[in-house]
């Protein structure tokens, strides 16, 4: 099984948006691949072993998540995934695939729940907060810990957040 990041958010990421956070981590020269509903970029495949993907979702209900961290379902309107390709797992990828995303959120304040493996939910950001669920202890380890810094944040104790 491949290993795979996703961030569902609740409005709308642009493919503008997600390729100016991306020059903005100092790279460049990005060729996104147009496909129904969103875009490819595959740029990272020698350099970190991965591909990004951002999706419009589709209709409801498919397009709602029944998450712990809220009362009703999340209903969201983009995915932006990370997948690793043949399991290809190290420091710089990981720091990649955080750094993405925390920079998106806080640059764009957005309600988003972000998974690992379509269904471990790692955490939910809330309009610059972002509350963590660390049963698995995996926001005690490494670059995840680092990513923290210089952020709003929680951890997730059980209690809905609406």
């Amino acid at each position: 099984m491949a290993i795979e990041y996703s961030l569902k958010t609740e409005q709308k990421i642009s493919e503008s948006c997600l390729l100016q956070e991306l020059v903005s981590m100092g790279y460049t020269d990005i060729d996104a691949i147009d496909f129904p509903k969103g875009i490819r970029i595959s740029q990272f495949e020698k350099s970190l072993g991965l591909t990004v993907y951002l999706t419009e979702s589709g209709e409801y209900p498919y397009n709602a998540y029944d998450t712990q961290f809220l009362r009703s379902e999340f209903v969201y309107e983009s995915t932006l995934s990370i997948r690793f390709i043949n399991n290809l797992y190290n420091d710089e990828s990981i720091k990649f695939v955080l750094s993405l995303v925390f920079n998106l959120m806080k640059n764009n304040n957005l309600n988003a729940l972000f998974l690992s493996n379509g269904d471990n939910e790692l955490s939910f950001f809330t309009k610059g907060h972002v509350y963590l669920d660390n049963s698995s202890h995996v926001w005690d380890n490494g670059c995840f810990t680092e990513i923290l810094k210089g952020h709003r944040y929680s951890y997730y104790e059980g209690s809905f957040l609406e």
